[in-house]
């Protein structure tokens, strides 16, 4: 083996984040008696990408972020309704959705007894570990970092320090996170010292001025990297 750990990004890594995303959203529509269509969905999707970046690059904090994101699109269609109780029936289906992507059970099994491998995510800690033991990669895990927790969000290097005091005696050059995300995952990866490896499964142009280490449009070319 390459590498002693593996550092896996988990929405648009493991799972499936974009479907459970507009189920969630269509199902708290529905709760409101809210039209829901995919044009809505498309607006929101990029509202909460746009927000996402906010946090990482330290301009909004996580609560803020919950609601002002529900906020901007209710102004935007003109619907009525509390942001924050809404984000809480919201986050709660965000929790109940966990659907795996291709391969992701596969190359834990996989990489299982050979390297030790952890998650490593920003989003919320009560939803990516009750999604995580739903598809059953909980147990593949040694460690499970989630921002919440750790105290920062990726890309800030403090929150891969954190990391590095948990895992113990295990060189930088041993560690390899994945992830979708150039400006979280491989960003940080790349701040904090360890090799990045960004999977794109969509075809994504990297307009980014981010170079990760190794690029992959599938998760199971991981065995061709890691060994």
């Amino acid at each position: 083996m390459k590498f002693d750990l593996i550092l896996f990004d988990i929405d648009g890594t493991l799972l499936d984040f974009n479907l459970t995303e507009k189920n969630a959203l269509k199902e708290t529509f529905e709760e409101y008696n809210f039209k829901f269509n995919n044009n809505i969905y498309e607006r929101y999707h990029n509202i909460n990408i746009f927000y996402w970046k906010e946090l990482e690059k330290g301009k909004i904090d996580k609560d803020k972020l919950g609601y002002a994101r529900f906020d901007q699109l209710f102004n935007e269609y003109n619907l009525k309704a509390d942001s924050k109780e809404f984000n809480i029936k919201y986050r709660k289906r965000l929790g109940e959705g966990a659907y795996l992507l291709e391969g992701a059970e596969e190359i834990c099994r996989y990489f299982y007894g050979k390297v030790k491998m952890a998650t490593a995510s920003n989003g919320g800690k009560d939803i990516q570990l009750k999604r995580m033991k739903k598809v059953g990669l909980d147990k593949y895990m040694d460690y499970m970092f989630i921002s919440e927790e750790v105290g920062y969000n990726k890309p800030d290097k403090k929150y891969f320090d954190y990391i590095f005091n948990k895992i113990g005696d295990i060189s930088k050059d041993r560690i390899i996170i994945i992830g979708d995300s150039l400006t979280a995952d491989i960003l940080g990866g790349i701040n904090s010292g360890i090799k990045t490896c960004w999977i794109n499964l969509t075809g994504e142009e990297n307009i980014e001025n981010i170079t990760p280490d190794f690029k992959i449009t599938n998760i199971l070319q991981l065995k061709e990297i890691i060994g």
